[in-house]
């Protein structure tokens, strides 16, 4: 298909209003690594929002759909710097992927419904307040006439945030095939339940292109007691809480989606681990309580980070801080040797509001595994430290960790 037809088509979409979303991904040439146009509104009228990411940072910038010169330009860089593009309009997807120097088209039927993005009226979410959501009434969020209570809605605006992250996961595991139209997900820890029913609920409700299954595992037994009397009230099928140890869970043998928030210091390398060894296609893991890192590497005197740091390595607070930091890039950094394209992202905890590292793992084509394994133990011989999660993982890493690779 040639070039001019596939900008015939965007740009008539686009003119019309008409678009959904149109993202340009796998870059070959240009500084950003995928974009994102939607349609927005604003005062002075429609606009379109372009956003760009380039080292998991987002940049936005919107044009008003009367400049279609300056639009059309931007649409004919972006063809040329990246090989895929999506265009999604209402019940349509449609593919157009480079090979060589044209470009071959696919459809595939959606569920989408256009709505425009209004930056001056009240932020959609994806739970909705007015809407009467069972699951959030019967927590204690929100009341039988839909209203949030005033002091749920840190509660509700951090569970609007997390099906974001989900939805944004399930929009990619589609698009790479790596799922069809069933989901298999698995939450370690589910604890408190908001995000587990919440889960639900979006499936349900939200994702009509998809039949789901979903576990919760936690070691509070009366808290997956509580969860299974309220799923069976609410009659959200296909919803099992168990109650267990992360190790020791065999229920299955593959997953889709694997889910781990706020497990407590390893807990979160045994979910790793876990997750990899029932081929999960997706990761997101919000860990807290980093000692390990911290108590190893005060322990090494001798390290090149004590030695070139000694100022962080003495003061506990700042210690602290850096071994979280560096324990969740030590995470990220053994999921992309088994496979996985990862991303580091703000999270908001449920309780306290601080802010936690998300760490998003989905499968992917892997490329430059040497290089990571130079990074890889570049960071480790630094920090002077053995870390449980390579006895862990190693097993799965795609490149062996035995062989010499230079990397002074």
């Amino acid at each position: 298909m040639e070039k001019e037809n596939i900008l015939s088509e965007l740009r008539k979409n686009i003119q019309e209003d008409k678009f959904i979303k149109i993202v340009f991904s796998d870059r070959q040439n240009g500084e950003f690594n995928k974009i994102i146009i939607k349609s927005l509104s604003l005062k002075n009228g429609k606009n379109i929002q372009i956003e760009s990411f380039k080292d998991n940072k987002a940049f936005h910038k919107n044009i008003e759909l009367d400049n279609f010169q300056e639009i059309e330009d931007i649409l004919k860089g972006y063809m040329e710097n990246f090989k895929q593009i999506l265009l999604q309009i209402e019940n349509l997807d449609i593919s157009f992927i480079k090979k060589k120097e044209s470009f071959t088209k696919k459809i595939n039927k959606n569920n989408l419904i256009k709505n425009y993005i209004e930056h001056n009226k009240k932020k959609q979410y994806i739970l909705n307040e007015g809407d009467k959501i069972d699951f959030l009434i019967e927590l204690g969020l929100m009341s039988t006439e839909g209203k949030i209570l005033k002091s749920s809605y840190n509660k509700f605006r951090q569970i609007n945030k997390y099906l974001e992250f989900i939805d944004d996961v399930i929009e990619e595991l589609k698009s790479k095939k790596l799922i069809d139209n069933h989901i298999n997900v698995l939450d370690f820890g589910c604890g408190k339940l908001y995000l587990t029913f919440a889960l639900y609920y979006y499936l349900k409700h939200y994702r009509k292109d998809l039949s789901f299954s979903i576990v919760g595992l936690d070691l509070k037994k009366d808290v997956i007691e509580f969860c299974n009397k309220l799923a069976q009230k609410l009659n959200y099928e296909n919803l099992e809480f168990l109650n267990g140890n992360i190790k020791d869970y065999d229920r299955a043998k593959e997953v889709d989606l694997v889910f781990s928030l706020h497990a407590c210091n390893n807990a979160t390398d045994y979910s790793l681990e876990k997750a990899l060894s029932l081929n999960a296609k997706a990761i997101l893991a919000v860990p807290c309580c980093h000692h390990e890192f911290f108590e190893k590497i005060q322990k090494n005197k001798n390290s090149e980070f004590y030695n070139t740091l000694k100022i962080m390595a003495d003061n506990g607070v700042v210690l602290d801080k850096f071994a979280t930091l560096a324990t969740d890039s030590f995470r990220s950094l053994a999921l992309e040797l088994c496979g996985y394209k990862t991303k580091m992202i703000e999270f908001i905890d449920m309780e306290h509001t601080p802010k936690n590292i998300l760490i998003r793992a989905v499968k992917s084509k892997s490329s430059n595994l040497k290089e990571k394994l130079k990074e890889y133990n570049r960071l480790k011989d630094f920090l002077g430290i053995n870390p449980l999660l390579e006895d862990l993982s190693k097993k799965y890493f795609l490149i062996d960790t035995n062989i010499e690779i230079p990397y002074n």
